[in-house]
Parts: C-alpha cells; sequence; structure tokens
C-alpha cells in the first residue's frame, strides 16, 4: 500500500526520521505537516506548498515516508522535482519498497509537468547504492555536512 500520507501519519513519520536522522538528516516537523496539509507556515515558508508526503505500508503497518517537492523550475524554466527524503525502516529494505515508493512520487509529478528530477545524498552513505540502482546517474559534488552527492534519473 502507498499513498500520501493524512496528519494520522505523522508520529510515525516523525518517529522513523529521528530514528533514521543520521542517514535522511533533519527537516523540521513543521515540513513534513505542511507536505500533508497543503499550507506552509512559518517565517521560512511560503503560504503556497508543493511538498508532499507519501508513506508506503505494509500488512497493515507503515514501514517507509518519502517527502518530495515540485516545485523548483531550473534557469530554463523547466520544474525539477526534488526528493528531499526517502526513508525504509531497516526491516523493509532490499525488497522493491523503496522502487516502488519513488516510482510513485515520480508519478504523482506528471499532471504538474514534473519530468527531471534530483536528490541528494552524503557521499559516506550506503543510500548512494540505491540510487545507483534505481537507474539514477551521479551528476555532481557538493561540499557541505558529510559531501553531498547529485543524483538524478
Amino acid at each position: 500500500m502507498i499513498r500520501l500520507a493524512n496528519l494520522t501519519d505523522l508520529p510515525y513519520v516523525i518517529h522513523l526520521s529521528k530514528l533514521e536522522s543520521r542517514s535522511i538528516g533533519f527537516i523540521p516537523k513543521m515540513a513534513y505537516k505542511s507536505a500533508i496539509t497543503g499550507i506552509k507556515t512559518g517565517k521560512r515558508w511560503s503560504n503556497v506548498c508543493n511538498d508532499k508526503l507519501a508513506v508506503i505500508g505494509e500488512n497493515g503497518d507503515l514501514v517507509g515516508f518519502c517527502l518530495v517537492s515540485f516545485g523548483r523550475k531550473s534557469k530554463i524554466n523547466v520544474r525539477i522535482g526534488k526528493i528531499a527524503q526517502i526513508c525504509l525502516q531497516e526491516d523493509a529494505r532490499l525488497l522493491q519498497r523503496g522502487a516502488n515508493l519513488l516510482n510513485y512520487v515520480m508519478q504523482l509529478g506528471i499532471p504538474l509537468g514534473v519530468y527531471n528530477w534530483q536528490c541528494g545524498c552524503a557521499d559516506d552513505l550506503l543510500s548512494n547504492f540505491f540510487w545507483s540502482s534505481m537507474g539514477w546517474s551521479k551528476v555532481g559534488d557538493r561540499k557541505g555536512i558529510s559531501h553531498t552527492n547529485t543524483w538524478k534519473p
């Protein structure tokens, strides 16, 4: 089961994001809530939200989530989707769930005109093998916290 998250999913998403914070980084609770409600709040956020939070479940239990943004336009006026976080709990990995979740959020972008995607992943994480196995190519490095690899499909 893969679907867009609702507010009752928020405690699970926050819990899993804390457990995996070393791998996925930190995003404030407000960002997850905004992706669910469509309303961004706070000084850092605009009044419009084009982020979505999807969850994946198995046997009635959630096992992961993906936070995605559909809003950036490139310098050549092409809309670029960004995978902000994709996370599966440890016992749900390596069983095609990550690929299914990624495919689901990318399909959500098609009606919005999002055909270009990117994500960032620290260069010391095993997640880089996931992006490579999905057919994404590493297109750059960014110096910063743990150095970030930039990937595109």
